[in-house]
């Protein structure tokens, strides 16, 4: 029953999922409500963390320029800040899943303005431990990455597995955060040559360089990192 909720909420147009008054673009949402997202208007080619707005395209944020992480970019759309730093919380730990459809159609149609032919071969869902996923009921990242893959016409992988229950990312440092990673994810198979991962949110982006060094390791060339926001702070 909880999952066809789901299937639901991702597939069939309301009003405004917002403001709930306005009627609904194709993306799900009204277009004052649209223009008022708190939109990405520069960030690092590299991990997306926003820039001043007098950086040029394609700068790197102070840290990426020092040590270059293993992800090749990162898209962003939006600053994580409201109503996003109040949608997301809510979809993940009060499961309540109904925005990630409008969500995910809005990042698709930001993700096509930045891709020319160079699209990935396939998308991959930053994986949850299936315990973890199983007391959640669902894991956002891949029901982002369902909707993404279908608005955009590319295929699905499942090469990677989280193998390693560990604590939330959200409540470490940035050195426990590595620590807390470390062996938890395995590629199972050959990866595609050019991948994107996909995921709600970036903070620190070590689970995205994690992932990235891994998946590189077992054969991959190019790895993007797409996720609706970018946090804008490393912290």
């Amino acid at each position: 029953m909880f999952l066809r909720q789901i299937y639901n909420w991702l597939t069939i147009e309301h009003k405004c999922s917002l403001c709930g008054l306005a009627p609904a673009n194709h993306h799900g949402i009204c277009a004052d409500c649209h223009a008022d997202l708190p939109w990405l208007l520069g960030g690092c080619h590299r991990c997306a963390l926003p820039l001043p707005h007098t950086a040029l395209p394609g700068s790197l944020c102070a840290q990426c320029a020092q040590t270059l992480p293993a992800f090749d970019r990162t898209l962003a759309a939006f600053n994580y800040d409201f109503p996003l730093s109040r949608l997301l919380p809510e979809i993940k730990y009060q499961r309540q899943p109904a925005h990630l459809g409008w969500l995910s159609r809005v990042l698709a149609a930001y993700l096509q303005q930045q891709y020319e032919d160079d699209w990935p071969d396939a998308l991959i869902a930053v994986p949850m431990h299936p315990l973890s996923e199983l007391k959640r009921g669902f894991n956002q990242a891949q029901l982002m990455t369902q909707v993404l893959g279908k608005q955009l016409k590319l295929p699905l992988s499942t090469c990677v597995r989280k193998q390693r229950r560990t604590p939330h990312q959200m409540a470490l440092g940035l050195e426990a955060r590595k620590q807390n990673l470390h062996q938890a994810f395995k590629v199972i198979g050959q990866p595609p040559r050019h991948l994107a991962l996909v995921d709600d949110v970036m903070t620190t982006g070590t689970t995205a360089n994690t992932l990235a060094r891994l998946l590189k390791s077992a054969g991959a060339e190019r790895v993007d990192i797409w996720v609706l926001a970018r946090t804008p702070e490393l912290r």
